[in-house]
């Protein structure tokens, strides 16, 4: 009976993957020596929606998995001091000192108004589309796989957006 918990702790660990996050500047980096998109996370630290994401949607193996070869995963938060070099300018988070929930200037920028907020870039790290409030990994399955490739550029109505979500095949619920 001792082996049992052995066991599942081998089969846990087999099954487990996370997202590999990593900053900006570092999928910026990366983009430029191998294209790929990118799928920024944006968060604070005193957000609740944010936290059940990461324990319900981005801890889902299959969703981690596709996440991380099919995007340069960026975790940002919003009310942070990183700095970031995009596009020639630089952000940073000057009034931090000041007001521990000051909104950094690339959230600004961005136009990020709610926590959390997901945004998508192409391979030249241009924003493709943000994706406002809490996401299920059912929900976070449409919008990763459709942005991976080149679905999304022909769903330009509402109607097409609500025929693409009736007809989605699941595939990294498992």
């Amino acid at each position: 009976m001792k082996l049992f918990p052995i066991v599942f702790l081998l089969f846990s660990a087999f099954g487990f993957s996370q997202v590999n996050w990593m900053t900006m500047n570092e999928a910026l980096t990366a983009q430029k020596k191998e294209p790929r998109k990118i799928l920024m996370k944006s968060y604070t630290e005193w957000c609740p929606n944010c936290k059940w994401m990461d324990k319900y949607a981005f801890s889902k193996a299959d969703i981690a998995t596709f996440i991380n070869e099919n995007y340069y995963p960026v975790s940002f938060d919003a009310e942070g001091t990183e700095v970031i070099n995009y596009k020639g300018a630089t952000y940073s988070n000057p009034f931090k000192k000041r007001n521990d929930r000051a909104q950094h200037q690339f959230a600004e920028f961005i136009r990020i108004f709610e926590y959390p907020t997901l945004v998508f870039f192409d391979e030249n790290g241009t924003i493709i589309n943000p994706v406002p409030g809490k996401l299920d990994a059912k929900k976070l399955e449409i919008y990763i796989t459709m942005l991976a490739g080149e679905i999304y550029k022909s769903i330009n109505t509402g109607k097409k957006w609500n025929d693409y979500q009736s007809d989605f095949k699941y595939k990294l619920q498992g």
